[in-house]
């Protein structure tokens, strides 16, 4: 493998060591049944790791859905690692059922890390097997959806919050492939990836092989992007911290933007975005939130939605809760 001269169990042990997770850590796997994620217990279990597989079936495939979970057990079963299996149900949710999914998969699993680590009385993990190809997609949707820049260091390989661990973040979907085949891992498609009806597989199936067929390794290259934009996410965001309050006061009903002192700020506009998403107005009606810093624009103009009232007083802006 090209980012992974000493093979995937050597990858993750210097991994596990970079980030410094503990020896005595209790890890948790979250493991489908699909390529990455069986490819992720694979290389625990020949890492000689202790942790245990969590696999949730949503029983949205019918048969495919327990015979995932089927293979999931099997393999446990012969290499003697403790599995866990949740079943719940997908009900019909406004951002979809791939999304109400996800949701459901990862409470499930902070509420295990939780337990485990109350019960363990040391640190809990749960690691899961998003590899570079996922990373790639992840920021082009952040492109196409989000109105947030910092959304563009897409998903860090160690989130210490919420305790995720993301080992295979730097290699290739193809890496995994070629090591799966190596070992003879056993693994499962869901055929619902290969469908168009969901944005990110018509990124995964259309879009990245278009641009790795206009210069190839981009994919690779999105990804390691990403990685890069880590720390400077954690910069920005502290920096834009700091300039808020410098020019912000809140109360229980309202909070006071000081135009003088936001004016002067390199980071206005993010901190303008950023108070926007925290009374709920939608990206789109910035512009009209900057209209209002204008020098000609008298008290008394104002901006208004369902959640928010934003009105110029004097040199401020008073942004008042409705909900």
């Amino acid at each position: 493998m090209a980012n992974n001269r000493d093979g995937l169990v050597q990858h993750l042990r210097q991994w596990l060591a970079k980030h410094g997770i503990e020896s005595n850590a209790v890890l948790l796997a979250g493991v489908s049944g699909g390529l990455d994620s069986m490819v992720l217990a694979e290389t625990l279990h020949r890492a000689s790791v202790s942790f245990q597989v969590v696999h949730v079936n949503y029983h949205l495939r019918d048969k495919d859905s327990d015979a995932d979970q089927a293979l999931v057990e099997s393999w446990c079963a012969a290499r003697e690692v403790p599995c866990e299996v949740h079943h719940e149900s997908v009900l019909p949710a406004a951002h979809g059922t791939q999304a109400e999914a996800r949701n459901i998969r990862y409470r499930h699993f902070q509420e295990l890390r939780t337990e485990a680590s109350q019960r363990a009385g040391c640190p809990a993990y749960i690691a899961t097997g998003h590899h570079g190809d996922d990373q790639a997609e992840t920021v082009l949707l952040h492109l196409m959806r989000s109105s947030d820049p910092l959304t563009l260091a897409a998903m860090p390989g160690f989130d210490a919050e919420r305790g995720l661990l993301r080992p295979f973040l730097t290699l290739s979907r193809a890496d995994l492939a070629a090591t799966a085949d190596a070992w003879d891992v056993a693994f499962r498609e869901d055929a619902s990836n290969a469908k168009p009806d969901y944005l990110r597989n018509r990124i995964r199936h259309e879009v990245l092989p278009l641009l790795d067929d206009l210069r190839p390794g981009t994919s690779t290259h999105i990804a390691h992007w990403a990685d890069r934009f880590h720390s400077l996410r954690s910069y920005v965001a502290a920096e834009r911290e700091a300039a808020t309050a410098r020019c912000w006061q809140v109360n229980e009903q309202t909070g006071e933007l000081s135009l003088s002192a936001w004016q002067v700020e390199p980071l206005r506009l993010e901190i303008l975005h950023h108070l926007a998403q925290e009374y709920g107005i939608a990206a789109r009606a910035v512009p009209e939130l900057l209209h209002l810093t204008k020098a000609h624009v008298e008290s008394g103009a104002h901006f208004a939605c369902t959640s928010a009232r934003v009105e110029r007083r004097g040199n401020a802006l008073r942004w008042t809760w409705l909900t």
